[in-house]
């Protein structure tokens, strides 16, 4: 049966995170169940871009450092790797902290990159999938996810944090072809999560991150960790904990469409610290809309016109550059006063926000939102 633990944790500060880590840890067996001496160890934290770890954009250094002195402890060859959105790898890991952790445990601190194909899984969506070498050919993988909103899948936990195995600018090229459609993007997050199979999933929730994120949300004290060996299970945990209801969960929806549900996954054992005590009534979640019930040509021409567009903040942008990098249709340019869009090319997957390091980015309301928050849909 799926297990996910809980433990409190109310700050980074040590040694009482390591005690909460062992806490967690210790229905599942410890850490001993999934890593064995010489088994060579990815830890793969979220690294979206390079922000100072009180801002919660990543995974917090000292909940890395934990994790890997229970690898190192349980004989495992340990490297932390992934590959942030847009930003120089080296500037990334200086700025998060990650490259001080990965000196205190003597580990390799990796980029993920070289492609290579994943194998294939029975039932994938998408064929062809592409994911960085050192992800595939790892002993064992322990995901680590920060726990945040996402402004195009409402939150990205377990599952979600795996997206960074796609190497650099092709994830980009992915939200170009999955990106328009939500359901495609949580099939193709579905298909890179059943390709890799982390062994462990470990969730940074002590902090975690409301609103608009996953970069430009507001900090939100949960004083949370969860684990599981199953990160969808742990994902659909969460989302009860945080108040979502299921069918609003992309990630959820497309699970369900295809078979990968069962009672254990959806409603897995809950063990170590009471999941009452975790529960949160108030957590702001991004606005999400949709216009998937239509027949895909009409989709694309509802989405120009009723779904909600960027648009520059005044004053905000410092012109780095970063939006029309990431920006996979090619439909953003910079301008003395900010970003431009060409709204007849945009496919609304916001990426330009995500990335935004000034929060210079905001949303539009589009008419289809304004009309189901009038209906008090």
């Amino acid at each position: 049966m799926s297990t996910v633990a809980l433990a409190k944790c109310p700050n980074y500060d040590s040694p009482g995170l390591d005690r909460a880590l062992e806490l967690l840890l210790e229905p599942l067996c410890g850490m001993g169940a999934f890593v064995r001496p010489g088994q060579r160890v990815l830890i793969k934290p979220n690294m979206l871009s390079g922000h100072a770890p009180e801002r919660q954009v990543t995974t917090h250094p000292a909940l890395v450092l934990a994790v890997g002195r229970l690898v190192r402890q349980a004989g495992g060859s340990l490297v932390i790797a992934d590959s942030p959105a847009i930003e120089p790898f080296g500037r990334v890991a200086a700025k998060t902290g990650l490259a001080q952790t990965a000196s205190e445990l003597g580990a390799e601190l990796r980029e993920l990159t070289e492609p290579m194909p994943a194998p294939a899984v029975p039932g994938a969506i998408f064929k062809g999938l592409q994911l960085a070498r050192l992800a595939l050919e790892a002993d064992v993988i322990i995901n680590l996810p920060k726990l945040k909103t996402h402004g195009q899948m409402l939150l990205t936990m377990g599952v979600k944090n795996l997206f960074g195995t796609v190497v650099a600018q092709r994830k980009s090229e992915w939200h170009l072809v999955a990106g328009v459609d939500r359901p495609a993007f949580a099939n193709l997050l579905l298909d890179i999560h059943q390709a890799l199979r982390p062994a462990l999933t470990i969730l940074d929730g002590v902090w975690g991150m409301e609103g608009q994120g996953p970069s430009n949300g507001r900090p939100r004290h949960l004083g949370l960790l969860a684990a599981s060996a199953d990160a969808l299970a742990l994902d659909l945990s969460l989302c009860r904990l945080l108040g979502v209801p299921l069918p609003s969960y992309p990630l959820y929806l497309a699970a369900r469409q295809r078979g990968l549900l069962n009672p254990e996954v959806e409603n897995p054992r809950l063990v170590g610290d009471p999941a009452a005590e975790f529960a949160v009534a108030d957590f702001k979640l991004p606005d999400l809309q949709s216009v998937g019930f239509l027949p895909r040509p009409l989709a694309r021409l509802a989405q120009r016109h009723l779904v909600s567009k960027p648009v520059a903040r005044p004053g905000r942008c410092r012109a780095c550059g970063q939006c029309q990098k990431i920006c996979p249709a090619g439909c953003l340019s910079l301008e003395r006063e900010g970003p431009r869009f060409d709204y007849q090319r945009c496919i609304r997957c916001y990426c330009c926000q995500e990335v935004c390091p000034e929060d210079a980015i905001a949303f539009e309301r589009g008419l289809l939102l304004k009309t189901l928050q009038r209906l008090g849909r």
